[in-house]
């Protein structure tokens, strides 16, 4: 099911924009730049976790996508490999993921990162409730059992909910 504050667009103003940005992007990605992207991830997927080995293809894939005017989301490719094969990895990798995702949606990005948290991306805000700003700008729980059990309380009572009650 879809989320509470992801609102579902309708057929008319914005939705009908966001679907012919979609379209729009996706035939400027055919062509040079659809092959220097499938030959960069092709060479990803071998690379055991290890980026550097693609550095060439990374870099035609790049120029192309450059040149047709559309984001190549290398960056946040790198850096969520980076992250995964890394150290970092035990914190969970959230923000590299979070930023992936974003780069790669078909009409943009929804959300944008905005100091500790996040924000609706500009031009965004018909495709989500009111309510949604402020569930984009939380923060998640430390990655511990009583961290995690605080912030679930924390939430709870924001939403009415007392210590102890439970609701179905």
């Amino acid at each position: 099911g879809q989320e509470r504050w992801l609102k579902r667009p309708s057929v008319g103003h914005s939705a009908a924009r966001h679907f012919q940005k979609a379209r729009r992007i996706a035939a400027e990605m055919s062509g040079e730049v659809a092959s220097k992207k499938a030959a960069w991830n092709a060479c990803l997927a071998k690379s055991g976790g290890s980026p550097g080995k693609c550095d060439k293809l990374e870099k035609d894939f790049r120029g192309a996508a450059k040149a047709a005017g559309v984001e190549s989301c290398a960056d946040e490719t790198v850096a969520l490999m980076k992250c995964t094969a890394g150290g970092s990895r035990v914190n969970g990798c959230s923000k590299a993921f979070l930023s992936m995702r974003e780069c790669n949606r078909a009409g943009g990005k929804q959300l944008m990162a905005e100091g500790a948290g996040y924000a609706v991306a500009p031009g965004k805000m018909a495709l989500f409730t009111p309510a949604a700003a402020a569930v984009a700008q939380s923060q998640p729980p430390v990655r511990t059992l009583e961290g995690m059990q605080e912030y679930g309380q924390e939430y709870a009572m924001s939403l009415g909910i007392t210590p102890g009650e439970v609701r179905f």
